[in-house]
């Protein structure tokens, strides 16, 4: 985060452990408000002495997300860099961890027909839509000028929100006509993601405060979307707000095969998960370790 490598007690704490060949695991603070900052900006932090040996020798590297369900990823991350550096794994490359109940754990898919709505006025909308569609079995992607028939709209938030003034008007009348609306707001950079309050300056004024009867369009809440393991999660809870639910493992139809690896290909190791908060595929039985890891 901000800061840590302006402290004497950090640097002396993180040239430590260079000097011992100490294994480091990079987590870089999510929320501005706690010290959060891109990976560059904290590395033009660091002494230059420093930076090559910590930024470019392929540690491995998360985002300390606060939000639980992202927090999970973040903390299986970590989890999988230590146990990597103990006696039973380390000739692993990598773990399979889960933990009991996290959302991407259990195969969904629509029982009920769906059919989502991505305007062509709203960029990136159909390329998210079909993502949901190709993950999660039984949702129909529409991607005509007009909702017609569609159950939801797909309301992509990212940098280039609402610059085709046709979105704008296509959600006043999706309000009016009570067609769903199910938010995603996009936080990836390489995908146009900026920060929520962006959309308080590039959303319409009667959007923002509400008009006939109805809510501010901020006042319900948009799905988050990160970038690379955090994205699987954000799949799932967007899927869960269109209706998807869990599905038996023992369902005996034609679509069975498709759900079972709906996620990605995953599904969940209900024996592994019994073991422990943090289970892998076999029992975990780990010791104190001399090699432990450094969190930055």
């Amino acid at each position: 985060s901000c800061g840590y490598f302006r402290s004497k007690n950090c640097l002396r704490e993180i040239r430590s452990s260079l000097e011992q060949s100490k294994p480091i695991v990079l987590v870089q603070e999510a929320d501005p408000a706690k010290g959060g900052a891109t990976l560059q900006a904290l590395r033009d932090e660091c002494p230059e002495d420093l930076q090559p040996d910590i930024f470019e020798k392929g540690w491995t590297h998360t985002i300390y997300m606060r939000v639980e369900e992202y927090q999970r990823v973040s903390l299986k991350t970590i989890v999988e860099a230590v146990l990597l550096c103990s006696p039973n794994y380390v000739n692993q490359s990598s773990l399979q961890l889960c933990v009991p109940g996290e959302p991407e754990s259990q195969p969904l898919a629509f029982a009920k027909d769906t059919m989502l709505w991505a305007s062509p006025a709203n960029a990136g909308a159909q390329v998210l839509a079909e993502e949901i569609a190709t993950t999660f079995a039984g949702l129909i992607v529409s991607t005509a000028e007009a909702p017609g028939p569609a159950t939801h709209m797909l309301l992509y938030l990212n940098e280039d929100s609402f610059s085709d003034e046709r979105l704008a008007e296509q959600v006043k009348q999706a309000r009016k006509d009570k067609l769903k609306i199910v938010m995603a707001h996009e936080n990836d950079p390489d995908l146009g993601g900026c920060l929520f309050s962006k959309f308080f300056e590039t959303t319409p004024q009667e959007l923002i405060a509400g008009l006939d009867g109805h809510p501010g369009l901020y006042k319900a809440l948009a799905t988050s979307f990160f970038p690379g393991a955090f994205r699987e999660v954000s799949l799932v809870l967007l899927a869960k707000k269109l209706g998807a639910t869990p599905v038996s493992e023992n369902v005996n139809d034609a679509r069975s095969g498709v759900i079972r690896y709906a996620i990605r290909g995953r599904v969940s190791n209900r024996a592994s998960t019994r073991r422990s908060r943090f289970s892998t595929s076999e029992q975990v039985d780990v010791g104190p370790e001399e090699s432990a890891r450094q969190v930055v």
